[in-house]
């Protein structure tokens, strides 16, 4: 199966997809890793961001194809990033899982405040948050959405019992 853990910048998707992808024993993918691997000098222009995305799903194809299953870890703030996905999941004949990542905003802030002083893969601060929440495009398809101020053992629980629906 293919699940994509989708959401604005500090709503805990990192903590979300690694949790599940440890619990189902799937590869974990995550676009800021990709991109810090792939560019030196990171610009986050439109061209940039899709080659990342590219790069994600070529590495997720190819792991579904060799029988894993896979969580992918990003934003996913455009209907046809989504799209793309599933693509990926129907052309390795897996099923395909939407989960997005909620939080109020004070949560959001200060996660997003305490990753700046820790090592953190992400590169987004609270303007970029602001940026990205007026590009997200709503999700329309089928999806479980999460709140991250949940325990990330609910949080887990809640996706595991999406799955197997």
């Amino acid at each position: 199966m293919l699940i994509i853990i989708c959401g604005l910048p500090g709503t805990g998707k990192t903590t979300l997809a690694k949790a599940v992808a440890e619990k189902i024993n799937a590869v974990y993918l995550n676009s800021d890793s990709i991109r810090m691997s792939m560019l030196e000098e990171r610009e986050y222009t439109e061209e940039e961001k899709k080659r990342v995305y590219e790069a994600m799903f070529v590495e997720a194809e190819k792991q579904l194809t060799e029988g894993k299953n896979v969580v992918l870890d990003a934003t996913f703030y455009k209907k046809e990033l989504r799209e793309t996905a599933e693509g990926v999941a129907k052309k390795a004949d897996v099923g395909f899982f939407i989960v997005e990542c909620v939080t109020h905003e004070d949560l959001l802030k200060e996660r997003i405040f305490k990753r700046k002083k820790e090592e953190s893969e992400s590169e987004a601060d609270f303007e970029v948050y602001k940026k990205v929440k007026t590009q997200f495009e709503p999700i329309e398809k089928e999806h479980l959405a999460v709140d991250t101020s949940l325990s990330l053992e609910k949080q887990v629980e809640l996706v595991e019992k999406y799955l197997s629906e």
